[in-house]
């Protein structure tokens, strides 16, 4: 049986992948990752939100086969959070132990959820195509934004976190506007390091942080300023 999710974002991700037009050159899809206690409609959990991925499982384009049990599916995969662990400190592949935006994911999730840090998280990026090795270039996010967007409102709207922390350096404006009525809401902000903001805004019950993408800036100073805004006036 399908699950509510499942059934709230299949026709989307059909419907996007059929009004893409790309010429010459193999698309990626990406479905979001929950970790398997995510605490779905308790409004407890946080789902991070990065900006796109460099490629991902394959570059099918079957719907039936990306939201079916295929080895190349993106809809509920067997590891979904779990390979952050087991490709940790891992040579021949991906390993996240050097990326610097799992780094600093677990280190505010720990200070969060505790020890189990990744128990109650989920993953999701603003843009769900892309190419490999890059992010989408403008063309190919303007072919699927209106998509994202909805698809990301669908996200948050069945997985209900208590908080939302967008690690994608501005990107997330057009998507935090479409979340609260076609106007960008008005933020907290503070700045901290080389001219690097961090915000917070309340969008009907949900805490959103905007940050800058981790990677090259001081990782420990980054996760304290998101923990101390995501639990002030909690």
């Amino acid at each position: 049986m399908k699950t509510r999710l499942e059934k709230a974002l299949e026709p989307i991700y059909k419907e996007m992948l059929q009004s893409i037009e790309v010429k010459n050159r193999d698309i990626y899809t990406f479905c979001m990752q929950w970790s398997k206690n995510f605490p779905l409609e308790e409004n407890k959990g946080i789902l991070f939100v990065g900006k796109a991925t460099n490629g991902w499982i394959s570059s099918e384009t079957d719907i039936d086969i990306l939201f079916g049990e295929h080895k190349s599916q993106i809809f509920n995969r067997e590891d979904q959070i779990k390979w952050i662990l087991d490709l940790e400190g891992k040579k021949s592949r991906y390993n996240t132990r050097k990326s610097a935006f799992w780094r600093v994911i677990r280190k505010i999730s720990k200070a969060i959820n505790g020890d189990n840090e990744l128990d109650k998280i989920a993953w999701s990026n603003l843009y769900k195509v892309s190419y490999i090795k890059e992010n989408p270039p403008k063309k190919l996010q303007k072919m699927q934004l209106d998509y994202c967007k909805k698809i990301l409102e669908t996200e948050i709207e069945i997985l209900s976190p208590k908080y939302v922390v967008f690690f994608t350096s501005g990107w997330e404006k057009e998507f935090l506007k479409h979340l609260n009525q076609g106007s960008l809401p008005k933020y907290k902000t503070i700045n901290w390091g080389k001219n690097y903001k961090t915000s917070v805004v309340d969008i009907e019950n949900i805490k959103y942080i905007t940050s800058v993408h981790p990677q090259g800036k001081k990782e420990k100073q980054h996760s304290n300023i998101v923990v101390d805004l995501l639990i002030k006036n909690d």
